[in-house]
């Protein structure tokens, strides 16, 4: 067993310290914060960089906390609970900072403050367990062997009193303020209703897509409301739209604005087209079930086009970032929950002529390595007539 002593100088995307071996190579070791001087375990060597286990805090950080969750530790989905929030904040804010301005996708001076959440504990709405026979948990970093869990601290207590004991399969637990906490099904069709603050109710597909962290969601939702008025455009594009929540809540709030959205799920569209009629807003909002980078070609070089994106964690298919590219927008409003793919999708961009006009966090998953990210980016029109 190969033991190192290293001085932790950062955290990495994803929540690990970052330290150095006395051959210079970086290690990673999960759990330890900058400033502290940690012994570790070598359990991974590579050519470039290795990983380590802590064995002792030999200095600890006076930024470190004693995580309240007892699985802390085994469960890997907290990556920073054994920090204060604050510290959580700024890591996750410096690695935005770092994929943007390492990549040459954005000057670091457009990068907005970063948008906390409310709550730390307790905000999710939805739960996912896993269970063979035993009981329902979390797998852990192995993703084979699974953590029992009676009580997630991201979890609202109304889905924590839904945990069973024993599955034999996977569980979906979700709650919303109309239709409280359910167990979803795979043999009938859930309609659940969803509430963001600020925008009302939304339809959506009990297995469905929805933001987990809603006072985050509506923090979200009034920044993309403000840059598209601030814009005056009349004309609005959604590519990957979900159940329609930004076009409609856009068209709810600009009356002159008309909204497409476009998503792949047939079920999504179905919810958006009845939310749109919930909302007043079925005249000016049209959805199609369709692959994103479809029939885009129809929308270059109208003056008044916004873009607005909200592609998957692995970001926008390279084939339709082309079409996105060619479309000509003025201005795209590009949401991302994952910074490494949209640093590369930003540079894919900036080199057809776009500038990022800014860019901000949003904590939409407190405790975990995650986050939500706005950018919003503008060019002349005629850059490339």
């Amino acid at each position: 067993m190969k033991i190192e002593t290293l001085e932790i100088s950062s955290l990495a995307y994803g929540g690990s310290g970052i330290g150095r071996l006395a051959d210079g190579r970086v290690c990673f070791v999960r759990g330890a914060l900058p400033k502290e001087k940690v012994s570790v375990k070598i359990t991974a060597e590579k050519k470039r960089f290795s990983t380590g286990e802590i064995i002792e805090i030999l200095h600890p950080s006076p930024n470190r906390i004693t995580p309240d969750c007892p699985l802390y530790g085994q469960c890997p989905g907290c990556a920073y609970m054994h920090c204060d929030y604050q510290t959580e904040i700024f890591w996750k804010d410096r690695q935005l900072r770092d994929f943007l301005v390492r990549n040459n996708s954005a000057d670091e001076s457009v990068i907005l403050d970063p948008v906390p959440s409310p709550a730390r504990y307790f905000y999710r709405n939805k739960l996912t367990l896993h269970g063979c026979g035993q009981e329902a948990g979390y797998y852990a970093l192995d993703n084979k062997t699974i953590i029992p869990v009676k009580r997630c601290l991201l979890a609202q207590e109304k889905i924590n009193a839904l945990l069973p004991q024993k599955t034999d399969d996977r569980i979906l637990l979700r709650a919303t303020a109309k239709d409280g906490a359910m167990q979803i099904g795979s043999s009938l069709p859930v309609i659940l209703h969803e509430t963001i603050p600020g925008a009302g109710e939304f339809m959506v597909d009990g297995e469905g897509f929805f933001q987990v962290n809603l006072p985050v969601a509506a923090e979200l939702l009034a920044l993309v409301i403000k840059s598209v008025s601030d814009d005056g455009g009349k004309e609005l594009l959604e590519l990957y739209c979900g159940v329609g929540v930004f076009s409609i809540a856009l068209a709810e709030k600009i009356p002159d604005l008309y909204c497409t959205g476009i998503e792949l799920n047939k079920k999504a569209i179905d919810f958006a087209v009845k939310n749109a009629a919930l909302h007043g807003t079925a005249d000016r909002c049209r959805f199609f079930a369709q692959d994103a980078g479809k029939d885009l070609a129809k929308y270059r070089n109208r003056r008044d086009l916004i873009l607005l994106l909200d592609p998957p964690r692995g970001g926008i298919e390279k084939n339709t970032l082309t079409k996105i590219m060619a479309i000509n927008a003025h201005k795209i409003i590009y949401i991302s929950c994952a910074a490494d793919t949209l640093a590369r999708d930003l540079k894919e961009l900036i080199s057809c002529g776009y500038r990022v006009e800014s860019s901000r966090l949003l904590d939409m998953f407190p405790c975990t390595a995650h986050f939500e990210t706005l950018t919003v980016l503008t060019r002349d029109f005629n850059a490339t007539e």
